[in-house]
């Protein structure tokens, strides 16, 4: 009967709990006027995807790896979890590994690893591939949003937090996901190219918006010099009155010879 009634409790609590999360969601990211647009929340989803990246290769991978500090120690004792997960994040990273690879396995799997494992190349290798995780996933979720964006044009600013759960959910996922082929296979090489293309891209962007300045100060510096001009006469007309005024000066040879100045 305790148990029936914990468990109630329970599914209970988990439904309120659910339902509170969705109406914060639908009233913050589910706004589907005519007049919104889904930038913001493509902005906001990428730089969930850069904090999810150095969280990643920054906290999660040093914990994988056997970091006995760290907030994996639950996990990695559960039976049969740790010993994937590490197989997993470490998959093609084994030509970095200086000692013997089922040694070091268990090193990670009792949270025993050296410092040379968790800062040298071998752990540099697993970080790099939990940056792959969830930036893979946001590459993905941005490819379709563009697809589905210019079919129907009114999907860019709908089910906005259906999006986040399901982009959240598929990085979750790729924590038990190798690193062969997909992201130390197909997305670092993709990765490389598109980023070679951004920064052709960028410069060319650059060189125009530099273009761009300098026509618009060209065009704006012959009023600057006309208002410069205009300035200067009439302070050099009130020096002509100030020195007349004080010295009064008689003689218009010296306002002929102050004149000439102009």
């Amino acid at each position: 009967m305790g148990a029936a009634i914990s468990s109630t409790l329970s599914l209970g609590l988990t439904y309120c709990a659910c339902t509170s999360a969705s109406s914060i969601c639908n009233a913050c990211l589910g706004q589907t006027s005519a007049n919104t647009t889904g930038r913001r929340r493509s902005v906001l989803l990428l730089v969930l995807s850069v904090l999810l990246a150095l969280t990643f290769q920054y906290s999660l991978a040093p914990a994988i790896l056997g970091d006995k500090n760290s907030w994996w120690n639950i996990v990695r004792k559960t039976p049969g979890v740790g010993k994937y997960v590490f197989k997993s994040w470490t998959n093609g990273c084994e030509g970095y590994l200086t000692e013997n690879p089922e040694a070091a396995e268990e090193d990670a799997i009792e949270g025993d690893a050296t410092n040379t494992l968790l800062s040298g190349p071998y752990g540099q290798c697993a970080g790099n591939a939990g940056v792959y995780r969830p930036t893979f996933f946001s590459f993905l979720f941005f490819v379709f949003a563009a697809v589905a964006s210019y079919l129907r044009p009114a999907l860019n600013r709908e089910v906005w937090p259906a999006k986040y759960a399901v982009y959240l959910l598929l990085v979750v996922g790729s924590v038990f996901m190798g690193n062969h082929p997909w992201f130390l296979g197909i997305y670092l090489h993709l990765s490389r190219l598109g980023a070679m293309v951004f920064i052709v891209v960028q410069q060319i962007i650059l060189i125009d918006l530099a273009y761009n300045w300098n026509d618009a100060w060209v065009g704006e510096c012959h009023v600057v010099v006309l208002n410069t001009y205009a300035i200067f006469e009439l302070f050099l007309v009130l020096f002509i009155l100030w020195v007349t005024l004080l010295n009064k000066i008689e003689s218009h040879d010296h306002i002929s010879i102050l004149m000439g100045g102009m």
